[in-house]
């Protein structure tokens, strides 16, 4: 199970029948919106398709500009209040630079008692996922000395999307992605902007990590809830939930 069919489940488990209205906010390729569709519910996205990141023409050209539809700007999503069950976000609030008015947006859009489910990690993540160098977004941006430690782990194999680049070409333009399109917070920050929004806010790594490795249940066997939080949070992302006010 990856991430997408983790948060289509999630929804399905949640549900009460399936007059449901779902928003994947920053969907990319509508992946979850078309899986949600595949089981009767009203399923939506909405993305900027930023540069560092357009995954537009994989969208169904049926789905694009109807279902799916691209935002002007992250903090502006462009469907009408109280108007989904759920929200979720899958790897898109690292990538979101004013996550203050994004939360606020997510909050007008759902339903009174509404909730959000949200994967992304958070600073102090062990590793970083979108290039595979562990804690290289651990280092100021615009740090010199990063580019030569990236280089350094990518020349023992580790790091993704090589694409046949030199190994300081590769360094040197995955550290500037990372400066321009990723924004990495403190938990503290993440608790307190979500707490501002939304209530009875409810970490899931454990639920994540069971539901990922179903098929192998001896890893999780053995690990007791808080730690496979831990490891979750450490080496993946965070994972959790939490509900608008009826008031």
């Amino acid at each position: 199970m990856n991430n997408y069919e983790f948060c289509v489940q999630w929804v399905l488990d949640q549900k009460k029948d399936t007059d449901v209205r779902v928003l994947d906010y920053g969907c990319g390729g509508g992946e979850i919106v078309m899986a949600l569709r595949k089981h009767g519910i009203s399923a939506f996205g909405c993305d900027v398709f930023y540069e560092g990141g357009d995954y537009s023409e994989n969208v169904d050209p049926a789905l694009l500009g109807s279902a799916i539809k691209t935002m002007e700007e992250e903090a502006t999503i462009p469907f009408a209040s109280a108007s989904f069950d759920f929200v979720v976000n899958n790897q898109v609030m690292e990538h979101v630079e004013d996550l203050d008015g994004v939360l606020r947006e997510i909050k007008r859009v759902l339903k009174p008692g509404g909730v959000v489910l949200s994967l992304f990690p958070d600073k102090r993540v062990w590793r970083e996922g979108h290039c595979g160098i562990p804690f290289l977004h651990w280092f100021p941006k615009s740090s010199r000395f990063r580019v030569y430690y990236a280089a350094a782990f990518r020349t023992l194999g580790f790091g993704y999307h090589k694409e046949n680049k030199s190994i300081m070409r590769w360094s040197r333009e995955f550290c500037e992605w990372l400066d321009e399109w990723t924004h990495y917070r403190p938990s503290r920050e993440i608790h307190s902007t979500y707490d501002k929004y939304f209530c009875e806010l409810q970490h899931i790594e454990d639920h994540w990590l069971q539901q990922r490795f179903s098929a192998r249940k001896i890893v999780t066997d053995w690990l007791p809830p808080f730690a496979q939080r831990f490891a979750v949070r450490k080496l993946g992302c965070w994972v959790f939930f939490a509900r608008k006010p009826l008031v």
